[in-house]
């Protein structure tokens, strides 16, 4: 089925002090807690707030959250109007750095994930699978 769309997040009202749309997913998730194992609601709960506060910081606006539901996985995806891509670190950062690692953290946790250019760009969609692990 098609992505439910759940929020469009305009910054600067939504800031990583706001976590709107970890809000959102877990009430997707206390809404769906039956139809899905515990561990694939806990990896896409981690995984969206490590992407929202991405979108905020390096996201333009709009910003657009989608979740689909295909027991017993789900899907999310993020897409905004920024110019810039996540990027796979080839390194981990510092001990003491106190960011860098959100990509690290999604590409560890999800079962996929990519990056799909949106039309009008600049703009692309963020993108991850979360399935059970076997």
């Amino acid at each position: 089925p098609p992505p439910a769309v759940l929020a469009a997040l305009r910054p600067p009202a939504v800031t990583p002090s706001q976590p709107v749309g970890a809000e959102l997913v877990g009430q997707f998730v206390h809404d769906n807690r039956d139809h899905l194992p515990r561990d694939v609601l806990a990896d896409a709960e981690l995984l969206v707030s490590e992407i929202v506060t991405n979108a905020i910081l390096h996201g333009r606006p709009d910003i657009t959250l989608a979740i689909r539901l295909d027991s017993p996985a789900i899907g999310v995806v993020f897409s905004d109007h920024g110019d810039r891509g996540p990027v796979l670190p080839g390194q981990p950062p510092g001990a003491n750095a106190p960011s860098g690692r959100g990509i690290l953290i999604l590409d560890a946790v999800a079962s996929a994930w990519g990056v799909t250019p949106i039309d009008p760009q600049p703009g692309k969609a963020v993108w991850f699978d979360v399935r059970p692990s076997d």
